[in-house]
């Protein structure tokens, strides 16, 4: 009956040291414990320290502290099936799942495992003697033939796509080749922060599509933003500089005379004097031409012709 009690007194003791945790720090997350071992546990706690305050406690004993906290937290609760453990820390959400997704290792894969991405074999040399190995190549899909002592994959090939389990052949095969596809460490499920839950898929960002997509958005609303003559900071300097430019135009045309626009209808007089005087001329040229008076050769043809015309008149 002491044992019970004390038993009982510990666990409510937990309890309370959980509520304290889920009140203290405004980010909170739940990661799952499946294959990572003490060894890596510790190291992920080194890496950690002063940055996230990891605690595993039994899921039962979780709940209860989240049932008796209540509102928004509660909902947590779901996601605390098999193993877990408890990240407790005041950083961003989204830089603490980045945080834990760089802590991860790459490790050998193992009969079972989910493939995390797809994983690929290149083609070369893999520097392996040949053996019965050449059979379990084969055997995953693997083109290979024997060259020059050793065993050479023909073309690179996806071996597994991603979300596919890993067979016992196919880890074997991966292990003899020192691919590492897996990524030992903990896997989030979610985070809780001001009162929103976010999945881990979620918490997942590619940083440079992001930044991609963002800077597309800006583009067309800036767009949009001069289309429409919007005012902002941004378009201010532009839409000054278009209307600058359109008044400009508008007082050339209507041969308004200004400091700005004097220079202008100099330099356009200037032009249309030279393309006038240029027509003048070629006019001029032409005329000349029309009335220059024939040539001793034709006067005197027209000379004899004359006399010709006399001697039979």
């Amino acid at each position: 009956m002491a044992k019970m009690s004390k038993s009982r007194l510990m666990k409510r003791r937990t309890v309370e040291e959980l509520k304290q945790l889920f009140k203290e720090y405004p980010t909170i997350g739940v990661a799952d414990l499946y294959k990572v071992g003490a060894s890596q546990l510790h190291e992920i706690r080194r890496k950690f320290r002063g940055i996230a305050l990891l605690r595993v406690a039994k899921n039962t004993l979780v709940r209860i502290a989240l049932k008796e906290l209540g509102g928004d937290l509660e909902r947590l609760s779901k996601y605390f099936e098999g193993q877990n453990i408890l990240i407790f820390s005041k950083e961003d959400p989204f830089k603490l799942a980045k945080m834990l997704d760089e802590a991860k290792v790459p490790s050998f894969a193992r009969p079972g495992d989910i493939a995390p991405e797809d994983i690929v074999i290149p083609e070369g040399n893999t520097g392996l003697p040949p053996g019965p190995i050449i059979s379990d190549f084969s055997d995953v899909g693997i083109p290979a033939r024997i060259s020059s002592g050793s065993i050479w994959i023909n073309k690179t090939t996806v071996v597994a796509k991603k979300g596919d389990v890993i067979s016992d052949k196919l880890a074997s095969v991966l292990a003899r080749l020192g691919i590492k596809p897996i990524k030992i460490g903990l896997n989030l499920k979610a985070i809780y922060s001001d009162g929103l839950i976010f999945p881990a898929d979620v918490l997942r960002i590619d940083v440079e599509a992001f930044k991609s997509d963002l800077s597309k958005a800006w583009e067309e609303a800036f767009k949009l933003a001069l289309t429409l003559e919007y005012m902002t900071v941004e378009t201010l300097p532009v839409l000054l500089v278009k209307s600058y430019r359109t008044a400009l135009a508008l007082a050339t045309a209507a041969e308004y005379i200004s400091a700005e626009t004097l220079p202008l209808l100099v330099q356009r007089a200037l032009s249309e004097a030279s393309l006038l005087s240029s027509l003048t001329s070629k006019t001029e040229e032409r005329k000349v031409e029309k009335e220059e008076p024939p040539k001793k050769e034709e006067k005197k043809e027209e000379e004899e012709e004359l006399g010709l015309a006399a001697l039979f008149g």
